[in-house]
């Protein structure tokens, strides 16, 4: 299907940035239990770990539509699902990266994510 990158260089450059991405959504406390600590947690990951990762792929996309190539590939997939996931925790946490915004909205705005979107069942995360 192409969304893992047109080229060898572009399809190790995707696993890379899914990786870093991964790589920081498993700081989270996801299972922990004690709520104060879980947000303790989040809140320190939000504000002290987050802007680093968010300036990196800020830079990496730069003016670019898509974080590889001429395509969206799974690496704009996995930051869509991933920001919306850090967003729905705080809201502001990218206003200071518009076009790692604008990366997410135009993943939403294809047109099967678009209707995936419509008919998902809403959560809080």
């Amino acid at each position: 299907t192409g969304l893992a990158g047109q080229t060898p260089v572009e399809q190790a450059l995707a696993d890379a940035i899914v990786d870093t991405i991964d790589d920081f959504m498993t700081l989270f406390p996801w299972a922990e239990k004690n709520q104060d600590v879980r947000k303790r947690a989040f809140d320190d990951i939000l504000t002290n770990k987050a802007p680093e990762l968010l300036k990196d792929l800020d830079t990496f996309l730069g003016d670019k539509n898509w974080l590889l190539g001429k395509s969206v590939t799974w690496a704009d997939f996995y930051w869509d699902v991933c920001s919306t996931t850090l967003l729905s925790c705080k809201p502001d946490l990218a206003d200071k990266y518009p076009r790692l915004l604008a990366l997410r909205d135009r993943v939403q705005a294809l047109p099967a994510i678009a209707a995936w979107i419509q008919k998902r069942p809403k959560t809080v995360m």
